[in-house]
């Protein structure tokens, strides 16, 4: 368990292992998504490095293909959204120019 109290869940749709019961949940509209046609190209935990020196990297927990625009979005699960994610997301779009949508469960 981490500090926000997430509990690792495996998706049997994705068949894979995801940190929180909410990125699963997530994992799986997405999956019954790109099943109904709506997006295509669906990828986990896709890594950006935004510095060297010191080594900083972020991870973005999907990548998908809206398939009806044809643009790729990056969306990010997040249970507590804490100020280093708010300065990684920032730092991304200034250097990249992706903005990540960001999905909580309610």
């Amino acid at each position: 368990m981490n500090k926000y109290h997430a509990i690792k869940t495996y998706s049997n749709l994705c068949d894979r292992t995801f940190d929180s019961k909410g990125e699963a949940g997530r994992a799986d509209e997405l999956y019954l998504l790109q099943r109904g046609g709506a997006i295509s190209n669906v990828e986990y935990q896709i890594k950006f490095k935004l510095s060297d020196s010191p080594r900083i990297t972020v991870s973005i927990d999907f990548k998908y293909t809206d398939t009806e625009t044809g643009e790729f979005v990056y969306e990010d699960f997040k249970g507590v959204l804490t100020r280093d994610s708010r300065t990684k997301y920032a730092w991304l779009k200034e250097q990249t120019g992706i903005t990540v949508l960001l999905s909580r469960r309610n």
